[in-house]
């Protein structure tokens, strides 16, 4: 079984791995120059990816600082072997997307309110009414991608 890898070109097919993804994981950097990776919930639209969390924390001051952020969506994983007594004949299939872009705030109460529909689109497919607290106290957020690359990896056919 070879391993193959096929660099995906097609925005269609990147987007498709990111609306097929569960969750996304965020990388930023801190003031001290530390990596820090958390996984969210999100939505996409319009090469956007919508986020959502509470007000304070360490990831918030983090961006407030640094929006510069790296976006990662895996998906389609399974596991082969070419001989399955042989441990390095083992494979992780997989395709996956890599975004760079920077974090921006959404501070309007109908645009907030915008954001959270996009992400609940991705989980649910509706849309939702939020009490006017829910909005306020939630701190929304957009990822505007600069850049994108995406990769499938495994046993191509």
């Amino acid at each position: 079984m070879p391993k193959k890898h096929r660099i995906i070109f097609k925005e269609t097919e990147k987007e498709e791995i990111i609306k097929n993804s569960d969750c996304c994981y965020i990388g930023m950097v801190d003031t001290d120059n530390n990596p820090y990776v958390l996984p969210f919930n999100f939505g996409y639209k319009d090469k956007c990816i919508y986020l959502h969390s509470g007000q304070s924390g360490k990831k918030i001051e983090i961006l407030k600082k640094n929006n510069s952020v790296c976006v990662v969506f895996s998906t389609g994983h399974k596991i082969s072997a070419q001989n399955k007594d042989v441990a390095c004949s083992y494979i992780m299939s997989y395709k996956s997307v890599i975004c760079y872009g920077k974090v921006e705030f959404i501070e309007e109460y109908d645009k907030k309110v915008e954001a959270m529909n996009i992400i609940m689109q991705q989980y649910t497919g509706k849309n939702f009414e939020y009490s006017i607290p829910s909005i306020n106290n939630v701190l929304t957020y957009k990822v505007v991608i600069e850049e994108m690359t995406a990769k499938e990896f495994g046993n191509l056919s």
